[in-house]
């Protein structure tokens, strides 16, 4: 079929969350979807205004695509919870590339607010289909395969991220690997294998299939998988519920935003590294809104951004057990990451700690994959240290 012309999405922000979604939406409307290369190690960067680099690299992708694309798309994104906001620079994210690129194009730049029903997801695809010729029918069966198209790819990710090279885990051209994780018993909190209970149960990472709720923001799994995760029959102190693991790989958790943990231009294919060290990955997205919650429901201040909700709580559970360790990607320079480090170190304290080991990862844009390396093997020498059950000699920001 005939396509209509090309959008342009820079391989930057949201794109690492939400991409399979846009794509299929605009393929489904019959227009051609180009995306960005990555900059790369001897890539130039535009640096616009004293910002963050994840804000740095839309920029410049934004530049490369314009004499590609008809009309480049880059939402206005003000809110992706009914109540909490993202980080202010999202919402002037389009007007900062009009004024940073130097060519004139065609900005798809609806606002998307989950707050109000104006802008609400579909209302806002709907208008972007609307200004693109298609119909209210087109658009709106395009919105329901885009939506069945990322709950299908969403299903898939944690096994993208451990069988793919990050390159691949967006490209969907590349099929997600057949698993290779063989089922693990449940065990209910009580240590037995029967009558398994949704409300606590738990359940070591395995391989059960995955449902989510498409439009449930933040686009977070559905409870049927994240309520089992949990500890390894590690609940409210319990130690003697831990299985013997010598023969498995580390597990790792990777915190952060989307686009800090899934950018090889921003933190230099981390997750690659980590991978090549015998690290098995699991994210957030493991995780519903509601356990989210549970995490933070004690806190004595509100975080305002669903972003700051969703690393703060997955970082605590997480840090309570299940995994070897925890790693938190952040960029220099993002105002948010700053004060949630804070938090969460404050927070730990008052906890009385926690059982996996936590290292925090800064990147900018002259951060080398040397240094990276020497932090994940030292770090990776802490987890397997701590798990044979020998004292812990933390090395300098482990």
């Amino acid at each position: 079929m005939e396509k209509k012309g090309r959008i342009g999405i820079p391989r930057a922000l949201m794109f690492y969350r939400y991409f399979p979604f846009w794509k299929v939406f605009f393929e489904a409307l019959r227009w051609e979807v180009v995306v960005s290369d990555g900059v790369g190690r001897k890539g130039k960067i535009i640096y616009f205004e004293d910002s963050c680099l994840p804000m740095k690299l839309l920029v410049t992708h934004a530049g490369r695509l314009a004499d590609e694309a008809d009309h480049l798309f880059i939402p206005r994104l003000v809110s992706l919870h009914s109540k909490f906001i993202l980080c202010p620079k999202f919402r002037a994210a389009p007007d900062i590339v009009r004024l940073a690129i130097e060519k004139k194009i065609s900005i798809l730049d609806e606002t998307i607010d989950f707050r109000t029903r104006e802008h609400s997801l579909q209302k806002a695809f709907l208008k972007i289909g609307e200004k693109l010729g298609a119909s209210q029918k087109e658009c709106r069966e395009a919105f329901a395969e885009a939506g069945q198209a990322l709950a299908a790819f969403q299903e898939g990710w944690i096994d993208r991220i451990n069988r793919l090279p990050t390159r691949d885990f967006f490209d969907l051209d590349v099929p997600t690997p057949a698993s290779s994780v063989g089922r693990l018993p449940r065990k209910s909190v009580h240590g037995s294998t029967s009558s398994p209970r949704t409300d606590i149960e738990i359940l070591p990472f395995d391989n059960s299939p995955i449902r989510r709720q498409p439009f449930a923001p933040p686009f977070a799994l559905s409870l049927s998988k994240g309520e089992r995760f949990a500890q390894d029959g590690l609940v409210e102190g319990r130690t003697d519920m831990v299985p013997e693991r010598k023969e498995t790989p580390l597990r790792v958790a990777f915190i952060g935003h989307p686009y800090n943990l899934f950018d090889t231009d921003v933190n230099k294919d981390v997750i690659g590294l980590a991978k090549q060290l015998g690290m098995e990955i699991l994210t957030s997205d493991l995780f519903s809104e509601k356990m989210i919650e549970q995490e933070i429901s004690d806190l004595s201040k509100e975080i305002y951004w669903s972003s700051g909700r969703e690393i703060i709580g997955s970082l605590f559970r997480f840090l309570s057990g299940g995994v070897d360790g925890v790693v938190f990607v952040t960029s220099f320079k993002c105002g948010i990451d700053a004060l949630l480090q804070e938090f969460a170190k404050r927070t730990l304290r008052l906890r009385g700690g926690s059982i996996a080991r936590l290292l925090v990862l800064s990147f900018d844009e002259h951060t080398g994959r040397e240094g990276l390396t020497t932090r994940l093997e030292a770090f990776k020498d802490v987890m397997m240290t701590q798990r044979r059950g020998r004292p812990v000699c933390l090395p300098n920001g482990v």
